[in-house]
């Protein structure tokens, strides 16, 4: 049986232009060192997508800093504009912006977050009320990794960086000493301009019969969302019921697959399964989501 890709139609197709160009870096002219002279803004945002088995993630951020090698690390938050601490799972939906830095124009190649990583300083509350502290491997020195966080900014130029602090990426619980870790995962949208436009992706991951499907002990279910130049987001499948949902997501186009995962880095470790989605055999779906829409995937996988 031949897999192959199926394009779904959300309406009036809303394409985020210059999107390709801020996360993978791939305009400009020269060695791509500097876009122009002068400034930009950056406007700094973070958000997550909700954790079905904790009600609380607490986190605190230190600062968040951009890579660039035509002029090094430019710090684009610091500790004083960041809350003391902030509760990850409420922000579903609702970004925070935490600053709108004025930084030199040009291309930058990595952004990172920095966590204070002293004892007690991350914690979790679980579903039963529980306080559990959050080991952080090395937060404070190296920062978290972002999954993409590449951008252009051009003289005079606006663009909004989204921070999507993805705690269900993020935080499992170590099953030999039932310590809970964060290394977190971090997804960076880029766009120009100021306005956030978002939608939900949300559905089922069932087998032929209509049952979930199993997972290994060290590995997850999951639903990838991404653009050619890498992940925008993750879901990870519910075991019980196959239920996914991503809830704030950019309006624009993008590709789904469904592939098993690491829940420690994240990384798939199968490639992606073959699937059935509106009855055609694929293994990509192609997906358009308007502003404020909610679009409902209810996919087959065939293990035949």
């Amino acid at each position: 049986m031949e897999f192959s890709r199926r394009s779904v139609a959300g309406g009036l197709v809303v394409v985020l232009l210059g999107l390709a160009l801020v996360i993978a870096g791939c305009s400009g002219s020269g060695d791509g060192n500097d876009v122009g002279a002068g400034t930009g803004t950056v406007r700094v945002m973070l958000t997550d997508a909700p954790l079905s088995d904790v009600q609380e993630v607490w986190v605190q951020i230190t600062r968040i800093e951009a890579v660039s090698s035509g002029h090094g690390v430019q710090v684009l938050v610091t500790d004083e504009q960041i809350p003391d601490e902030i509760e990850l799972i409420e922000l579903a939906g609702n970004p925070m912006l935490l600053g709108e830095p004025l930084i030199p124009a040009g291309r930058y190649t990595q952004v990172r977050l920095i966590l204070n990583d002293a004892p007690g300083a991350n914690y979790i509350v679980d579903s039963e009320d529980v306080k559990h502290d959050l080991k952080v491997p090395s937060g404070a020195q190296t920062g978290a990794k972002l999954v993409t966080g590449a951008f252009d900014i051009e003289q005079g130029e606006t663009v909004t960086l989204l921070l999507d602090f993805d705690a269900a990426a993020s935080v499992h619980q170590a099953g030999a000493s039932g310590m809970w870790i964060m290394r977190p995962t971090i997804f960076a949208s880029v766009v120009p301009g100021e306005t956030l436009q978002f939608a939900t992706i949300r559905g089922t991951v069932l087998d032929e019969d209509g049952a979930p499907l199993p997972a290994g002990t060290d590995e997850v279910l999951a639903v990838f969302v991404e653009t050619p130049f890498g992940p925008i987001s993750i879901s990870q499948v519910d075991p019980t019921d196959g239920s996914f949902e991503i809830p704030s997501i950019l309006a624009g186009t993008y590709q789904v697959y469904v592939a098993y995962a690491d829940p420690d880095g994240w990384e798939p470790t199968s490639p992606p399964l073959n699937l059935i989605y509106d009855q055609d055999p694929l293994q990509y779906i192609d997906i358009s989501l308007d502003p404020d829409q909610t679009l409902d995937l209810d996919i087959v996988v065939d293990l035949s």
